[in-house]
Parts: structure tokens; C-alpha cells; sequence
């Protein structure tokens, strides 16, 4: 299942080898990982996998039940939607927020980060794409300056995008048109104040609902 490391002594190979396992479907979602059994394919310690499988959690991969153990992070259409129910009342405020603070260079910081999910819907690099959605929706969360509102928002989002990495169907058009959604969220926090900000960042992210909801359709449970 898993190529052998070379070298025990670099926790984050590990991590790389096991987050392309996850990619290109090896594990599927659900899956439960157990670590003396990944540590014998990688020919690995136990410990290292641990350490892995700690920093997989954190980046939302994978997921860890008390008495059960770890497994391929999995979430049903109704995870997606309480998901994003959460968000859609808690991130506009952040963008508010966020604004009131922004100094240009941080605008143009978001607007370069909007320009490269860009780049990677056109060029269907999906990892790209999530990489920069995720650093700018992080970013608009520190911005706001409100450290539990980040931590909230970090714990519900990670999770989702990890499985949007690994489960969503590359539909160009739909990242095309995600990729401009984002950007004219940040336009908006140029343009647009208090209510008339929250209402257009709230129809955004309902949008970003129906449209990934739409995108995975059956394929959900």
C-alpha cells in the first residue's frame, strides 16, 4: 500500500507519503489506520507514525476517536451541511472584522492568494487551489483578530477541505467560479460596510454550499 522510507529520521516524509496515499484514494474515507500496521509497510517505528498521524489530525485527514482509534477523515452530506451552516453565520462577521483591521498590503496579500487558487482551477492543480483557499480563509480569520472565532473556524474548515482534497470531482468550472467568488469577497471589503458586507459575504458562502453539495450530489451519504 505505502512505498518504504529511506530515512526514519524526517517525521514530515512520513507524513508526505501517507498524505499521498489519502490523495490518490489508497485509503479511502472512513478507513480506519492502524499504526503498527502502516509502520511495518513504511518500515517505520510506531512512534514516528504516531507523530504522523498527529500532524495528518491537524491538517484534517484524518480523524481521532477516544477507545476507537484513527480513521480517514469522512463526513457525511449532513456533516457538509451543519458544517456550513456554522460558517455561514461566523465567517461573515471575520470578514467584517477583518476589514476594520486590513492594512493594504494584507488586501493585496488576500487578492494574490484569490489570483493562485485562480491558477489552480485553470490548471485543474486541485492542491494548489485548496492550498491557497485555505491560507486565505485563515488569513481573513487572524485578521479579524478574534483568536476563539479562529479557533472555531479552524476546527470546523480544516476537516472539510481535507475531504474535499481527497473526494471532490474535478470540475474546472466549479473551481473557476470559486476561485472568482473569493476574490470578489475581497473586493468587497474594499467597496462595502458593516450589514451590506456580512449579507454579501453570507450569500457567498451559502453559494460555496449549494454549489459543493451540488458537486458531490450522490457520492454523499
Amino acid at each position: 500500500m505505502f512505498d518504504l522510507i529511506e530515512s526514519i529520521s524526517k517525521k514530515d516524509r512520513i507524513v508526505e507519503t501517507m498524505k499521498k496515499a489519502l490523495l490518490v484514494g489508497r485509503l479511502s474515507p472512513g478507513e480506519q489506520i492502524v499504526e503498527n500496521k502502516v509502520a511495518r509497510q513504511l518500515g517505520v517505528g510506531t512512534p514516528l507514525v504516531r507523530e504522523a498521524l498527529i500532524e495528518l489530525e491537524h491538517q484534517g485527514f484524518v480523524q481521532k476517536f477516544p477507545y476507537k482509534g484513527t480513521y480517514v477523515t469522512k463526513l457525511s452530506r449532513e456533516d457538509i451541511e451543519q458544517i456550513y451552516n456554522l460558517r455561514i453565520e461566523l465567517e461573515p462577521p471575520a470578514v467584517e472584522w477583518a476589514k476594520a483591521k486590513a492594512q493594504p498590503a494584507e488586501i493585496e496579500a488576500l487578492l494574490v492568494m484569490a489570483a493562485h487558487m485562480e491558477r489552480g482551477a485553470y490548471e485543474m492543480n486541485f492542491d494548489l487551489f485548496y492550498e491557497y483557499d485555505l491560507a486565505l480563509h485563515r488569513k481573513i480569520w487572524e485578521l479579524s483578530g478574534n483568536r476563539y472565532l479562529f479557533e472555531v473556524l479552524e476546527r470546523l474548515v480544516v476537516p472539510l477541505f481535507a475531504f474535499f482534497v481527497m473526494r471532490t470531482p474535478r470540475v474546472r468550472e466549479t473551481y473557476i467560479e470559486s476561485a472568482s467568488t473569493h476574490k470578489n469577497i475581497i473586493n468587497a471589503m474594499l467597496t462595502k460596510d458593516g450589514p451590506e458586507l456580512r449579507q454579501f459575504t453570507r450569500e457567498a458562502m451559502v453559494g460555496f454550499k449549494d454549489d459543493w453539495l451540488t458537486t458531490f450530489g450522490s457520492e454523499l451519504e
